[in-house]
């Protein structure tokens, strides 16, 4: 039996995507000037095959170990997959070939930023020429970011009626607010509107890509606490924009949970039951799943950050084609959205006409399509409506990984979510009472 879902569902895309532009340009170039080692890597990196891309570009890092491209490469690869101190040992020793590797320089300034090295981060930040994301860090003034006090584990309740995740936070120990759970938003967002009613202290703006491959400006600040239940979370830095959310719709919110928020934690939404759960790194995992690998509910795959922060999986299309997808909890009840490039190379019929939303930097056109087959993590789904979005291509080419669309709110509704950022793993656990997705293989 497979799962569809609504005609009317498929287009509501909602969905608001942020990335800091850093300095140096996009990172991780996909061209090159001739054929060789490194082009096949990267060719194995579009497929999502890791650890070939990495043994081709240690094969060629051990043969030519003064060229810096190799270990930039290393690096990128390592701090996609989480294991940060071999990142920094190649991303360093790409440095020490080349200090002119502004990529290299950049991947670096990510790394130490999930670190929590704010101080180091903001001297190279300084010198690749980004002057308020410095400025930013540095105010941090060596006080540990993300600071958490309270019980291992938080649970809340998601607020509204609509199909995304929001549930409710007190802001900075003065005002309660709604917050939407957005795996497609690299960071923590505050309205306009909340940051003035705190008093919000901010240090520069600095360009973000917004949905719809818009460009919009944000402010810089840092934000003294969020507390979500008995959770309270110190010293986040986070990005005032104006949100644009009508507060008639049926889940208003004023600020955005980004990834840069959510994996500090083992993040759990459970869709059938309306509910986060945030627990804390090193207490807790996916023992659950553990216990029951034979169950064919149950379905886990390793996950892929992107130096912006997105949530990037692999899955299968139609024809057994293979596509890089990232995770967008913000997009409304939109199961699949796919780029342009990638409709077009799975041999999809673009329409010539679709609908306008507005987003985070102005209006955008969106395309219906029908993608007659799409397998996840174990899990198939047929006839599903999706949409063709406007990918920028930042996102498409520059961030490491070629990224072909994203998976939203509307295909994850029949599941319980696991997203463990330690172990670089997501689940998804299928609920016995939601709709039948043909699954799984566990």
């Amino acid at each position: 039996m497979a799962w569809r879902n609504g005609p009317e569902a498929a287009l509501r895309l909602g969905s608001l995507l942020f990335l800091l532009t850093l300095a140096g340009g996009t990172v991780l170039a996909w061209t090159a000037n001739a054929e060789g080692p490194l082009d096949e890597a990267r060719r194995c990196l579009a497929e999502g095959n890791l650890e070939a891309a990495a043994r081709l570009a240690r094969k060629e890092s051990a043969l030519r170990p003064a060229e810096g491209e190799s270990w930039r490469l290393l690096g990128a690869i390592a701090l996609q997959q989480g294991r940060m101190p071999e990142a920094q040992r190649a991303l360093e020793r790409a440095l020490r070939a080349d200090g002119r590797d502004s990529e290299a320089a950049t991947l670096l300034t990510v790394l130490w930023r999930r670190e929590g090295r704010f101080s180091d981060a903001a001297d190279l930040l300084r010198r690749l020429g980004d002057e308020a994301e410095a400025e930013q860090l540095a105010g941090f003034r060596g006080a540990p970011p993300f600071r958490q006090t309270g019980p291992d584990e938080v649970r809340l309740d998601w607020v509204g009626s609509g199909p995304r995740p929001v549930v409710r936070i007190l802001v900075a120990r003065r005002r309660s607010a709604n917050f939407l759970v957005d795996t497609g938003s690299s960071c923590v967002v505050l309205d306009r509107r909340l940051a003035e009613d705190i008093r919000l202290p901010t240090v520069g703006s600095a360009p973000l890509l917004g949905a719809g491959a818009r460009k919009t400006t944000g402010t810089l600040g840092r934000l003294n606490s969020l507390q979500l239940g008995a959770t309270e979370v110190q010293n986040i830095p986070v990005v005032v924009v104006d949100l644009h959310r009508p507060r008639t719709t049926s889940e208003p919110f004023e600020g955005i949970l980004g990834s840069e928020f959510l994996r500090q934690f083992v993040v759990t939404l459970d869709y059938p039951n309306r509910r986060l759960s945030l627990g804390k790194a090193g207490r807790q995992g996916m023992a659950e799943g553990a216990r029951r690998l034979g169950d064919r509910r149950i379905a886990d795959v390793p996950l892929r950050l992107t130096p912006g922060g997105l949530v990037a999986v692999p899955m299968e299309v139609t024809s057994r084609e293979k596509l890089l997808v990232f995770l967008d909890t913000g997009a409304a009840e939109t199961a699949l959205a796919l780029s342009r490039r990638s409709a077009t190379r799975l041999g999809l019929t673009i329409p010539s006409h679709g609908d306008r939303y507005t987003g985070v930097g102005g209006r955008y056109l969106v395309l219906p399509i029908l993608l007659p087959e799409m397998r996840f993590a174990g899990f198939s789904a047929h006839n599903v409506l999706g949409v063709i979005a406007p990918f920028p291509a930042r996102i498409e080419n520059g961030e490491g990984v070629p990224l072909g669309g994203f998976l939203g709110s509307g295909f994850f509704r029949p599941f319980r979510v696991t997203i463990d950022f330690p172990r670089m793993r997501l689940r998804l656990t299928r609920c016995a009472t939601s709709p039948a997705v043909q699954g799984g293989e566990g």
